[in-house]
């Protein structure tokens, strides 16, 4: 047997990843990992007494090159005497008719396609070819990206699929293995010239970052994997105890309705508040982490973590976290005024703020927006997110010229604002609550309509009738 298939086997016994008998399904693309997945299973599949299906999907979006992908697939598995499924998905035309993220589309459609055939043909597993190299462009795009999870945990080995499970027995090998494996099997394979392009994050730590980490270590795959399993290891003894946690401190009223004391969610340690939460927004969310973010998940944490007074804050999707004193509600049904309201600022997407305005804050300085104003800010990591209110009593803004703060109530009393508007007159406050902005009217001292160092450009719209 060869060397590469006997590290393949060790890493499959030791995570007791295939049971005598069991079905599998190989999804394979035509690329290199795939398709050296099917042979390695190939030469294993009388020692482990199991069977084989290949499954492969077409996205049609490299027209010729990607139908030519199923017919090498095809041929394959023909060869291999190894039953196959392929379908062409109509990705184009759900991108035409919803837009979005075209490789969140393709993962969807890809993945509904693999669970038909699990269901139908009774697979218990779908055995996937992601490498180590994979393992330590994940963990890295983590890190850059800011994950919200809890610990990073990379790509599991395994995990619930379908009626079964999905498996990653390729994770112990990097790349040149499977590439050398590839030469000596003689065996060709299909290149996807898109992974070549830097259009997107991953292809560009693959073709920059990763090389880099290799000089410094050229075990560097093997260290991030133990690493990972380590993590993985640690994740699910916390999981298991934030879900009894969550039992005990998360009242579920309906789908979209819950409750929870505050006084009770402080006592817990932190590792097990943040995945209390991840949970509890898994339930609002149908498991999806797509509208979600670290300042979102920090803001809902601090905000858990008060007794006093109200806050309101304005989740994804409708729904509402609203505080009166200890008891936190998260839900989608309409919530009535309180004394105060707060409303996170996310970025890259406008924010109907009240008053008639809305407003969109980008890093991207070089961004064209549409809009009524533009102001360029520098802002620090411990002044966000931000967040819009209505005044509160009190309330002062440092303006450029002023040697002193000026009250917010008499900038609305000198702007002619009427009374029965400056209750809800969006005020633009710092993670601090430090007075950024009165939005439509004054900007503080830290605003500048030019360009110069900021990190920061605020567009402001009127939205009013």
């Amino acid at each position: 047997m060869h060397p590469f298939i006997l590290k393949v086997k060790k890493y499959i016994e030791h995570h007791q990843l295939i049971q005598n008998g069991d079905r599998l399904l190989l999804a394979c693309s035509g690329g290199a990992d795939s398709v050296a997945a099917v042979l390695t299973f190939y030469e294993l599949k009388e020692f482990y007494n199991i069977k084989l299906g290949i499954v492969h999907t077409d996205h049609q979006l490299r027209g010729d090159e990607s139908a030519e992908d199923m017919d090498f697939v095809e041929q394959l598995a023909n060869r291999l005497d190894i039953p196959f499924y392929g379908a062409t998905l109509a990705v184009p035309a759900r991108m035409e008719a919803e837009g979005g993220n075209v490789q969140v589309i393709c993962r969807e459609e890809r993945y509904a396609y693999f669970d038909t055939i699990m269901q139908q043909e009774h697979f218990d597993k779908l055995v996937l070819g992601h490498h180590a190299d994979d393992q330590i462009e994940t963990i890295v795009m983590s890190l850059v990206r800011g994950s919200l999870a809890s610990s990073l945990t990379g790509i599991p080995i395994t995990r619930p699929f379908s009626d079964g499970s999905i498996i990653r027995p390729f994770l112990c090998v990097t790349k040149e293995e499977i590439l050398d494996f590839i030469q000596v099997q003689e065996q060709s394979y299909r290149h996807d010239p898109s992974n070549d392009k830097h259009t997107y994050t991953r292809n560009r730590l693959r073709h920059t970052v990763v090389p880099l980490l290799r000089q410094e270590n050229e075990h560097v795959a093997d260290s991030i994997r133990t690493f990972v399993e380590k993590q993985q290891q640690d994740d699910i003894f916390l999981q298991k105890l934030a879900k009894e946690k969550f039992d005990q401190l998360v009242t579920i009223k309906s789908k979209s309705s819950f409750f929870m004391d505050t006084k009770e969610f402080s006592g817990i340690p932190v590792a097990l508040q943040r995945r209390v939460i991840l949970i509890l927004l898994k339930y609002l969310y149908d498991s999806s982490n797509t509208l979600l973010n670290n300042r979102l998940i920090e803001s809902i944490l601090a905000a858990c973590n008060e007794q006093d007074g109200n806050t309101v804050i304005h989740l994804p999707k409708g729904f509402f976290l609203k505080r009166h004193y200890s008891q936190v509600q998260f839900s989608s049904y309409p919530i009535q005024s309180l004394p105060i309201q707060t409303q996170l600022i996310e970025e890259d997407c406008w924010s109907a703020v009240g008053a008639g305005y809305s407003i969109y804050l980008t890093r991207n300085l070089n961004e064209q927006v549409p809009s009524d104003e533009k102001w360029f800010v520098q802002l620090e990591n411990d002044s966000i997110p931000l967040s819009a209110r209505p005044r509160m009593e009190g309330d002062r803004i440092h303006l450029k010229g002023m040697s002193t703060p000026k009250k917010v109530s008499r900038l609305f009393i000198d702007e002619k604002i009427p009374t029965e508007e400056r209750a809800v007159w969006p005020i633009l406050v710092s993670a601090k609550n430090d007075i950024m902005a009165v939005i439509g009217l004054r900007y503080g001292q830290q605003f500048e309509k030019n360009r110069n160092m900021q990190n920061f450009v605020l567009y402001v719209r009127v939205i009013k009738p």
